[in-house]
């Protein structure tokens, strides 16, 4: 089936360089800087209660989390800035509680970089061959902004391969990104919500009883984003399949992207731990070799498509339903030849 796998090679890498035009030179410094700051300050010096207790034992550093935040941010005020303090910045970029700054995360958001680098030139590679690129980094994206992370994300990489696909090197113009997490892409659209360049559409739980609960409304859609929240237990038949045939409609017919990036999201999977705790879709088995078929009869088979593993929690069923999405996916472009 000419399926090629690669693993990021060894690179000197600039998060600051290749992430500028997405994330705040604040943000990036933070992220950049934050655990070699908190290990500096050493055991007397680090505030237990910004400390993430994993049971590590003792000698180990644990991770840093935010113990307060400022309140909600003013563009044309500047009564608020980020401390220079390591355990005051993190509460000034972090949105939430549970995204720690570990030991090795700079070495991991390198490596994401260079997998989302690889997978757009694949992508624009195999697109004449009817191929794609599926890229599964270390961390997901879609939550992070341009100047805060949380949710598990830290840097933005959907975001990250439109901006390349816009780069002098590829050239193209008009790029969407299709969001099927089961959370809402908050933080990709937040990023593209004034860029006419970019459409932004997001199929998610109902942010009334979901995370992150601020964003995603169907009424915060605009021009250039279009939320399509579903209520709880949404199957694939009752609702899903019916919106993100909206979605794809909207991408290739109203918009005419140039290239898509899919923020691939598995937690739409019946019995997701992440997501049973407050309401949960019903998503199981054949739904997702569904769902890849779907997205390949809405879409031109010569389109550049980069699918970017996001969440995903239940990890004895999100193994087959990922093939399963690429697999159908597969089939459906193949069968347009």
């Amino acid at each position: 089936e000419n399926i090629s796998f690669q693993t990021p090679e060894e690179c000197q890498i600039c998060l600051k360089s290749l992430y500028r035009d997405i994330h705040s030179e604040g943000l990036l410094d933070f992220l950049m800087t934050a655990w070699s700051r908190w290990d500096a300050l050493t055991e007397h010096g680090r505030d237990p209660g910004s400390s993430l207790n994993l049971g590590q034992g003792d000698g180990v550093i644990k991770p840093l989390i935010p113990t307060n935040m400022p309140l909600p941010r003013i563009d044309h005020q500047q009564n608020q800035f980020a401390s220079q303090n390591v355990m005051g910045q993190i509460g000034y970029y972090c949105t939430d509680m549970c995204t720690p700054i570990t030991d090795m995360l700079v070495n991991e958001l390198k490596s994401d970089a260079s997998i989302i680098q690889k997978s757009v030139g694949m992508s624009i590679e195999n697109s004449q061959n009817a191929g794609f690129a599926y890229a599964i980094p270390t961390h997901p994206g879609h939550h992070a902004a341009r100047d805060s992370f949380g949710g598990y994300c830290y840097l933005n990489q959907a975001a990250f391969a439109a901006k390349l696909f816009q780069s002098e090197k590829y050239g193209i113009e008009k790029v969407a990104i299709l969001d099927i997490d089961y959370h809402c892409g908050n933080g990709t659209i937040s990023i593209f919500y004034n860029d006419p360049t970019v459409l932004v559409v997001s199929l998610h739980c109902d942010p009334n009883f979901e995370y992150p609960f601020h964003s995603g409304f169907a009424e915060q859609s605009c021009a250039t984003t279009l939320n399509l929240p579903l209520a709880p237990k949404t199957t694939w038949k009752d609702g899903y399949r019916q919106l993100l045939k909206i979605a794809l409609d909207k991408i290739s017919n109203t918009f005419k992207a140039q290239a898509l990036v899919i923020s691939m999201g598995l937690d739409t999977h019946e019995g997701d731990p992440c997501a049973i705790r407050r309401a949960g879709f019903g998503l199981k088995g054949g739904d997702y070799l569904e769902m890849g078929l779907t997205i390949a009869d809405g879409l031109s088979e010569q389109l550049p498509v980069v699918f970017i593993q996001e969440g995903g929690y239940r990890m004895d069923a999100i193994g087959e339903a990922a093939s399963d999405i690429l697999l159908g996916f597969h089939h459906g472009r193949t069968k347009q030849q």
